[in-house]
């Protein structure tokens, strides 16, 4: 079968400059499914097939997800694995927080909440406001809910310190544009969830292409036979591609798409 590519959202399909999805990206993306390619969304956010990006609506839609960094897997619209943090785990990692005053971030039902609102209101970006969290209540009920992942919005010390606190769990940096980590269980990640879907479909990483910008992409990049960096992304996650492309504002995602499907072809 022709290659799967498994594609990261936020900083390679998603900008975070001018908060929507460049054009080139959106075409590029649709003339790739066009010529049969299968194609993956993998990213960190908790997308499932019926809360796909409102810029896809009509236009476009993945064949496959791998969402919250692996812990959801949909193939052709049906759930074919989801994995929670342990209730345990996940509550200590909630009262540490609090007790550390970090910026702990996390969605269910709908909702966003944060564990910090005057935190995010002083580190997030005017953009990034948009979302503005709910906190108290809301964040208390987040002990009782089960969830896939987690977000530390605050600083490279506090991503250190609850690494350091917490050796069962994986921080994955996001690098300075957008800062914070994701948080997930070890035992995740984007290699399982896309291990997943080679099976599925009966191929191996070696007739797939990875495009990433973050920590959370870079075992996917490795791993990958054609692994690709954006042009912002990280200098370490660069330094382990394949190839760089240019940044997702000046049509990196089309450059790299392009660049993989010519190294498949040859």
């Amino acid at each position: 079968m022709k290659p799967v590519f498994f594609i990261d959202y936020d900083n390679t399909i998603f900008s975070h400059q001018t908060w929507s999805i460049p054009e080139s990206s959106l075409e590029a993306l649709i003339r790739l499914h066009e010529d049969g390619y299968k194609i993956a969304l993998a990213s960190g956010r908790a997308f499932r097939s019926d809360s796909l990006p409102e810029e896809f609506h009509g236009r476009f839609a993945p064949d496959c997800l791998v969402s919250s960094n692996g812990a959801i897997i949909e193939i052709e619209g049906k759930l074919i694995h989801e994995k929670f943090f342990d209730p345990e785990l996940q509550t200590r990692i909630l009262d540490y927080v609090v007790e550390k005053n970090y910026c702990l971030m996390s969605g269910y039902n709908g909702k966003w909440v944060t564990s910090n609102l005057p935190r995010f209101r002083e580190m997030a970006s005017n953009k990034q406001r948009r979302l503005m969290p709910e906190s108290g209540e809301a964040f208390r009920a987040l002990y009782h809910q089960r969830v896939p992942s987690m977000f530390l919005s605050d600083t490279p010390e506090a991503i250190a310190d609850l690494q350091a606190h917490f050796p069962e769990i994986k921080l994955l940096y996001m690098g300075d544009n957008l800062g914070g980590a994701d948080i997930i269980p070890r035992e995740n990640g984007k290699v399982k969830g896309a291990q997943r879907i080679l099976d599925h479909y009966h191929t191996t990483f070696e007739n797939c292409a990875a495009i990433g910008d973050s920590m959370n992409d870079v075992e996917l990049i490795e791993a990958a036979g054609f692994g690709v960096a954006m042009g912002n992304a990280m200098p370490n996650v660069q330094a382990r591609a394949d190839y760089v492309t240019a940044d997702v504002d000046h049509d990196g995602l089309a450059q790299a798409i392009e660049a993989a499907k010519k190294h498949f072809a040859d």
